[in-house]
């Protein structure tokens, strides 16, 4: 793809893990030693959050296979990529599931034309929004390069929702590093989305996608058994 940008400066924004229960899930990760944040009102949420004080976050989410069948409408309506990137995050199994890459604005029109001409195709812009916890609405936009193994674009929160202090009884500080699989044929395009990301490891593989999560600060190894798949490096610090 010769008419690909050197980059998008898109920075890493989240790490997403699929999960069969997220009810079960939110206690497993909350046994690991994370402090765990709904997305939503619990008895509703199909999604949770673990926040670091910076960098990126993660979240787990639960969607169940037979959302793949609204693949083909989904595509339809929003482009072809965002019907392809339903049918991988519907897909069976669990762990690390996808990558998000964020703008800093709450506004995708600049990425989505920078996508355009790097020559990545890509899905329309989508506006996201969910109600939390305690009942405010929080809005956000997203898109979705094409092939679906490479990481999509989102914007920033709004309003924002990082929290202001945030403590793991396991000690984990931040993501240090996202270990991410890049297949010969997807680097130049993988590139042009996260090569400046410094947390974002881009590593020779045959198969795009995320391998591991190294966390800074982490007291403790944490089996991938213990917390649906996913899996985590120790860390002495932030690189």
């Amino acid at each position: 793809m010769s008419t690909m940008a050197r980059s998008l400066d898109l920075m890493c924004s989240h790490i997403l893990c699929k999960v069969h229960d997220i009810r079960s899930a939110v206690a497993d990760f909350t046994a690991a030693g994370f402090t765990v944040t709904w997305g939503s009102a619990p008895d509703k949420a199909h999604n949770a959050l673990i926040w670091f004080e910076s960098g990126p976050f993660i979240e787990l989410f639960e969607l169940p296979e037979r959302f793949g069948l609204l693949s083909l409408p989904f595509g339809l309506v929003n482009g072809a990529p965002a019907g392809r990137r339903l049918a991988r995050w519907a897909a069976g199994g669990e762990g690390w599931r996808d990558v998000a890459l964020e703008t800093d604005d709450t506004e995708l029109t600049g990425a989505h034309r920078a996508l355009r001409e790097s020559g990545i195709p890509g899905s329309r812009v989508m506006k996201g929004r969910r109600s939390t916890p305690d009942g405010s609405r929080v809005r956000y936009q997203f898109l979705t390069p094409a092939p679906a193994r490479l990481p999509f674009v989102v914007s920033q929160y709004d309003p924002p929702q990082r929290p202001a202090a945030v403590s793991h009884p396991n000690g984990a500080l931040g993501v240090a590093r996202v270990r991410f699989g890049v297949a010969r044929q997807d680097r130049e395009a993988f590139d042009t989305l996260a090569g400046t990301d410094r947390r974002l490891a881009a590593e020779p593989a045959d198969r795009t996608g995320v391998r591991a999560v190294r966390l800074a600060g982490l007291e403790h190894e944490i089996h991938p058994a213990d917390v649906h798949g996913a899996v985590f490096e120790r860390s002495p610090g932030c690189s």
